[in-house]
């Protein structure tokens, strides 16, 4: 499958979005993967084999996942998230490795972060994994591209 016919599955209120997002991410010289899952078409962006976010499909809706590995350097844009992304962020799942506890000895461990002056510690996989719609695009398309300038 090729971006084009991606496109056609994404709800219109969201189309632009993922669009300037392609298209601000292949300028920096990312690159796009579409690879079939259980649940429909995942949506890859890497650059230097390391994935930036993943588009996924669930019941509730198109997610993105975003492994921010230097949100440390941008902390200061979670404090504008609107208070439903926070809910959701704070949310995901605690990581093992950097609580103490172990996991599978591939996982390079999560993330730690601040949040409304809340240490949290969560794990890569689930810890920025945000509902796309209208309401959070912005937000979202925000994240992305200060993950993106950091790497």
């Amino acid at each position: 499958m090729k971006f084009i016919e991606y496109q056609k599955m994404l709800p219109a209120e969201i189309l632009e979005t993922v669009q300037n997002i392609h298209d601000e991410l292949s300028a920096m010289g990312f690159t796009e993967e579409i690879k079939e899952a259980k649940s429909g078409p995942v949506l890859s962006y890497m650059k230097d084999r390391k994935v930036l976010l993943n588009y996924v499909y669930r019941k509730s809706g198109i997610k993105v996942r975003l492994y921010a590995a230097e949100i440390a350097a941008y902390e200061d844009c979670l404090a504008g998230l609107p208070d439903s992304m926070k809910k959701e962020l704070k949310k995901a799942t605690d990581c093992k490795k950097l609580n103490g506890l172990t996991c599978t000895p591939t996982c390079p461990g999560g993330y730690a972060y601040t949040l409304d002056g809340e240490l949290l510690k969560k794990c890569r996989s689930m810890a920025f994994l945000m509902t796309l719609n209208q309401k959070t695009a912005e937000y979202i398309h925000t994240l992305i591209l200060r993950e993106a300038k950091e790497r």
